[in-house]
């Protein structure tokens, strides 16, 4: 057994049982400190993580609704991944969402916090990610010999305009890897999730495209285990699992803790219509090439690679 993983089943076991149902969800908080504490990495501190939980739930008073389990999970795996809530760093987000008519929380981790968590893994030097727009000088070529080279011209940067998204990283070896998505490619990963038109796709198109690279370049990087976690819970978020089970230890405490724990299984939905990027009118349009084609409006309480509308069934 690693150390990071007896770390982490020392830290959920250090969770007391809640003495009463009536116990707020401030009470539950306060009693995992000691949790967060030892889940921790040491530039993250358990007393500014209480209070970026706190401020969040009181920030949206829906968050003190969900269920403990889920609201409880999503703040212990914050903590074991030393990704900061619901702050201007763009790390990671708490989010009420009702599945099958229950309101939980969902932990969704931005391309932000998969970066810091790439940089913190002792494996990379750097990494970053930028989208391109109608006008850049952007030229790449794969093989045995690759290349990037992107001049932004600092036009229009309307979701319409763009073109490319991609993410690169430099191992610490030196070797640079990067990968590049066309704005087709980023619908097409987009269309196989089972939660497509969401306000986050809807609102920030290019910081979603931008995660759908920094994602894919994950497959690249060696990974270490909070890179892994984050993997787990961004994709169960996709598929509409519970997201507890990505790390079993918290899933299992909660159990042990009377908590109810949803089964280890994906909803079964349809499959998602694909969707196309929204251009300045809130018309979707299809990119291509040379033109782009407008197709009618996309119900955004619909849903594709994002989440449905804070606050309605998923």
């Amino acid at each position: 057994m690693s150390n990071d993983t007896k770390m982490q089943k020392s830290a959920v076991n250090s969770i007391d049982k809640p003495k009463s149902a009536s116990r707020t969800m401030e009470d539950l908080l306060q009693q995992m400190q000691g949790a967060m504490a030892q889940a921790l990495p040491k530039h993250m501190h358990p007393e500014r993580m209480l209070r970026l939980a706190t401020t969040a739930m009181r920030t949206n008073k829906q968050l003190a609704q969900c269920t403990p389990a889920s609201f409880l999970g999503a703040v212990m795996q914050a903590s074991i991944m030393g990704l900061e809530i619901n702050t201007p760093s763009g790390h990671a987000y708490l989010v009420p969402f009702k599945n099958k008519g229950v309101l939980e929380c969902t932990l969704i981790i931005g391309y932000q916090g998969m970066m810091d968590l790439a940089r913190r893994s002792g494996h990379v030097r750097s990494i970053y990610a930028f989208p391109v727009y109608n006008g850049d000088v952007f030229e790449y070529e794969f093989g045995l010999n690759p290349t990037l080279q992107h001049k932004p011209i600092g036009g229009d940067k309307a979701d319409a305009n763009l073109t490319h998204v991609y993410a690169v990283a430099k191992l610490d070896n030196g070797e640079p890897v990067f990968t590049v998505l066309t704005v087709d490619d980023v619908e097409y990963f987009r269309s196989k999730s089972k939660a497509a038109n969401s306000p986050f796709w809807r609102d920030n198109y290019a910081q979603m495209a931008q995660k759908t690279a920094v994602r894919r370049l994950y497959t690249w990087l060696p990974r270490s285990s909070e890179m892994s976690i984050a993997q787990a819970v961004d994709h169960r978020s996709e598929e509409r699992a519970s997201q507890i089970h990505a790390t079993p230890e918290v899933a299992a405490l909660l159990e042990a803790q009377g908590f109810d724990v949803p089964d280890d299984e994906p909803e079964a939905l349809p499959e998602p219509t694909p969707v196309a990027a929204p251009d300045q009118d809130g018309q979707r349009m299809k990119l291509g090439k040379d033109k782009r084609q407008p197709q009618q409006p996309v119900d955004p309480a619909a849903g594709s690679d994002g989440y449905p509308e804070p606050g309605a069934d998923r």
